[in-house]
């Protein structure tokens, strides 16, 4: 897989199963879950295109930060005990990896990139069925 496609690997994860927790919140809480989101996304991102070691730190830390954000959320009972397993999968991923250096800063990203089965695990399990959606509308 390449780097590129690498780079969006855990904010797709967190996205994904967010997203769909949250579209069952209400407005507001959805708007907030969005912007927490696309926040981990770009420390995400940032810290897969980091060329310093401290730089990677920084990002990552700014990534846990929004990552207990968004564990704070009110997920809907449906989709709660899914969304919060994923984010705490993601946690306890993100609290291993050590504080980078220069020498090991290309093995941490290549680890870090290495989620990308964790979100593609979660999107599916947080993406309601075609079935579960034509049965929400008569609820």
């Amino acid at each position: 897989m390449k780097l590129s496609a690498k780079k969006s690997v855990l904010s797709s994860l967190l996205l994904t199963v967010l997203l769909t927790s949250g579209s069952y919140a209400s407005a507001g809480e959805s708007l907030n879950l969005k912007q927490t989101m696309k926040q981990m996304r770009l420390q995400y991102k940032e810290a897969m295109e980091s060329r310093s070691a401290e730089s990677f730190n920084q990002r990552i830390e700014a990534f846990k930060t929004h990552l207990s954000s968004a564990q704070g959320y009110d997920f809907s009972p449906d989709r709660k005990v899914v969304s919060l397993e994923g984010l705490g999968k993601v946690e306890r991923f993100i609290n291993d990896i050590p504080l980078a250096t220069d020498d090991n800063l290309a093995e941490l990203q290549q680890q870090l990139s290495s989620i990308d089965e964790l979100r593609k695990e979660y999107h599916k399990k947080a993406k309601p069925g075609t079935l579960e959606l034509l049965l929400s509308i008569f609820k």
